[in-house]
């Protein structure tokens, strides 16, 4: 269900992107989800196929986190935080790699260390970007920024994630029940996030703005 948010998400994003002015990330944030359509897809029919999808979700979470460190970077106007950010940029895909080809594998469990360690990342980055924005609040309202929503769903998201998330690889050995409510719950994470996405394209349509 949560794949075809992301479409309508991502059919938006392209109307936005017809309008004047549309905010300058708007290029590889359809890309992004378009790239996360496919993920979606791919990760389907592997599983309808009774094949591991977890090396497709492996190498997402590092390409995934990577991309929002940088859109991230780019609302943000601290010298020193835009810096830091820069550098994992470069580390944090190193770190997923090893992870992943070293520590905890490819296609054997969902690695969880990149995902939560992107998740701190993302939500540090996310809070960088409202402390900003307090205290230099401009001369428009936040609900009329492109970048405040897609913030906002990025710090609801990757808060609400890793308690989810985190214990993915432990799924198996949970009843039925707990596994189901944990998948609802993640399903309505997601489409919240894209909710929010699909409310800052929205802005671009109705106030043409910048972020």
């Amino acid at each position: 269900m949560h794949v075809f948010i992301i479409i309508i998400c991502f059919l938006i994003a392209l109307l936005a992107k017809l309008q004047k002015n549309p905010p300058r990330y708007l290029n590889t944030f359809i890309l992004y989800i378009l790239t996360t359509i496919a993920v979606e897809m791919v990760a389907w029919w592997f599983s309808v196929h009774n094949k591991r999808n977890l090396i497709i979700y492996n190498f997402y979470t590092t390409i995934n986190f990577t991309y929002l460190i940088f859109l991230l970077r780019s609302f943000l106007n601290n010298v020193k935080v835009v810096k830091v950010l820069g550098v994992l940029m470069f580390v944090y895909p190193v770190f997923a790699l090893v992870n992943m080809f070293l520590i905890q594998g490819a296609n054997t469990v969902f690695n969880t260390y990149t995902f939560l360690s992107g998740c701190v990342i993302v939500v540090t980055a996310s809070i960088c970007y409202f402390y900003e924005r307090i205290k230099y609040p401009g001369t428009h309202s936040l609900l009329k920024e492109p970048a405040f929503w897609v913030s906002t769903g990025l710090l609801f998201f990757y808060t609400c994630s890793p308690p989810l998330t985190g214990v993915l690889n432990a799924i198996s050995l949970m009843p039925f029940y707990n596994y189901k409510t944990l998948y609802i719950i993640n399903l309505m994470v997601n489409i919240i996030l894209y909710l929010l996405f699909s409310i800052s394209f929205i802005c671009n349509l109705i106030f043409r703005r910048y972020s």
